[in-house]
């Protein structure tokens, strides 16, 4: 269940930036073959001119406010499969539920981003791991017990969004216009926001 921060905890550690484009291309690559059209027209959009309008299937590249919302959904969630973005998503509407105003969208591209959901999730050389790609001393402060077992789990995928949708709130990622600084403060990159915020433009919410 999603706790507020404490005033006193210390901003998550600056943590080194995304690798550059080319090595972000190749751990997705097979992923994005396997989604042809609209997603990858919106990946490339982000990653080669977030700015202008593609015009292969009319996609528009819109300011982060136009990030869309929902309410989300209460109850228990299935254990999501790594990979597959539908059972991603009831669990991303459960942990954004617990930040008024945060995407699940948001979430379910962080996911796609860190670890292509949950298919690899070994320690990345800046030292984060896990489905969300926490780095150990982040997680001591945002680390939540999404699934309510009693235990707070970097590797556990439902744990691991929900202590996304918590840092993401302490930041401002509620509010869509403080959501570039909120996911800045995820990864320190503006390469890797604009990737997080043109996936998640197209991803389906309340579905």
């Amino acid at each position: 269940m999603f706790t507020a921060v404490p005033a006193d905890v210390e901003p998550p550690p600056a943590r080194p930036a995304s690798p550059d484009t080319g090595a972000f291309l190749a751990r997705l690559n097979t992923e994005l073959l396997q989604r042809p059209g609209r997603l990858a027209l919106a990946f490339l959009a982000t990653v080669v001119a977030p700015a202008v309008v593609v015009q292969a299937g009319s996609i528009d590249a819109q300011p982060a406010a136009d990030v869309r919302t929902e309410d989300g959904s209460d109850g228990s969630v299935p254990a999501p499969i790594p990979g597959d973005r539908a059972t991603w998503l009831p669990l991303a509407r459960q942990a954004a539920a617990t930040c008024p105003g945060l995407s699940s969208a948001v979430l379910v591209a962080i996911g796609s981003v860190e670890s292509s959901l949950g298919l690899q999730t070994g320690t990345s050389s800046a030292g984060a791991v896990g489905p969300m790609q926490f780095l150990p001393s982040t997680w001591e402060a945002y680390g939540a017990d999404g699934d309510g077992d009693g235990v707070s789990d970097i590797m556990n995928p439902i744990d691991a969004v929900h202590g996304a949708a918590r840092l993401l709130c302490a930041n401002g990622g509620a509010d869509p216009h403080q959501l570039h600084s909120a996911l800045w403060n995820y990864n320190h990159s503006d390469d890797y926001v604009r990737q997080v915020i043109g996936l998640a433009r197209f991803i389906p919410v309340g579905t």
